[in-house]
């Protein structure tokens, strides 16, 4: 897999529809991180990402397959702490380890910045909050409220919240 850091000078409507395909889209034959029953609407606006980009405020990683993006990752320095975000893999390739490969290689290029990786996880999406666990983080015991109203869907049960996990860089 090919990955590269992109800007605002990228093609980010391919990013913006490979995310809101991996958060919120319900198909893909082996479909398993989809928050699509849990929140609705678009997990990511266009102008959302181009202000990100262009602030700083995020580092933006994709993985490419035929000139197309089928994965990405969003890393955002806060002193020696990387939050990983936009974590998304494209719902047709799932189970194939692209994700895997992409959390390796967002904490390969975070390591020497780092001494802690982050990750905030919609707690009622159980099988995603393995997927950290399998990898190494741990749950910080730090749960925070979904952020309503701030152009990342809406909340579709009652309840909804984040688990905050965390591992050693």
């Amino acid at each position: 897999m090919k990955y590269r850091q992109l800007s605002c000078q990228d093609n980010l409507d391919e990013i913006v529809e490979l995310v809101n395909a991996a958060y919120r889209g319900a198909s893909g034959p082996r479909r398993w991180t989809t928050e699509a029953h849990l929140v609705q609407g678009d997990r990511l606006q266009k102008v959302d990402l181009e202000r990100q980009l262009s602030s700083g405020e995020i580092a933006l990683y994709a993985g490419y397959r035929d000139a197309k993006p089928v994965c990405c990752i969003a890393l955002k320095q806060d002193g020696q702490v990387t939050e990983f975000g936009m974590f998304a893999v494209d719902p047709g390739l799932h189970g194939l380890g692209l994700g895997k490969q992409l959390l390796d290689m967002a904490e390969s290029e975070a390591r020497p910045y780092s001494r802690l990786f982050r990750v905030s996880v919609v707690t009622q999406n159980v099988d995603l909050i393995r997927f950290y666990e399998r990898r190494g983080y741990s749950r910080t015991g730090e749960i925070l409220a979904y952020p309503v109203g701030q152009r990342v869907g809406e909340p579709m049960i009652e309840g909804i919240s984040l688990t905050v996990l965390q591992k050693k860089a």
